[in-house]
């Protein structure tokens, strides 16, 4: 069975598989969005997987879309209530995030990150990871204008994308509850 998968049984002689991989990525959207709505984002899923498209496409989809569209107000603006800043923010689990960054380095121009740039540039993707090396964070961000096919990705803390206005406590405090929730999902095995 695929990595990330553990058998569970419902019914007595009857074993089904669990999609952890699958489960882990659905949580690491709540966490990345549950931290968005905290700093005053007004939060939509996007993603291809919230409408009728996704539910109805047949086959593999190449197109990308991302997972949500972030609206926050203009604060500097008080005298144009309604302005917004608008982000696309697109979250991928990775529980291996180093091996995953050097494949879309190796992929150059075919790579998912220079496709999805190519059709969204000012996309922000989040990558959640329980694993995220000594004295990173469960929750690293990439500006994909910054990301050059070929080369290395450099992702920094979600905090740091000035941008996006995530303080630190926020990210430190979800990182927490990522770290136990996902220590619980990986604890659960065949």
């Amino acid at each position: 069975r695929p990595s990330g998968q553990a058998k569970v049984s419902s019914v007595p002689g009857r074993r089904r598989s669990v999609d952890l991989s699958g489960i882990k990525g659905r949580l690491a959207e709540a966490l990345v969005e549950s931290m968005f709505r905290r700093a005053l984002y007004r939060m939509t899923r996007f993603g291809r997987e919230s409408d009728l498209r996704g539910i109805l496409r047949v086959g593999r989809d190449e197109d990308f879309v991302p997972d949500f569209l972030a609206l926050k107000g203009d604060l500097a603006r008080r005298d144009a209530p309604g302005v917004y800043q608008t982000f696309m923010i697109e979250v991928k689990y990775r529980a291996d995030l180093d091996r995953y960054l050097g494949l879309q380095q190796r992929g150059g121009e075919d790579s998912a990150l220079a496709k999805s740039k190519a059709k969204w540039p000012n996309l922000y993707v989040i990558f959640v990871t329980d694993r995220p090396g000594e004295g990173r964070s469960c929750f690293q961000a990439l500006d994909v204008r910054s990301y050059a096919p070929g080369e290395p990705v450099k992702t920094q803390p979600l905090y740091e994308i000035a941008a996006l206005e995530i303080y630190p406590n926020n990210v430190i405090e979800h990182e927490e509850l990522a770290r136990q929730l996902f220590g619980l999902l990986s604890s659960f095995s065949p």
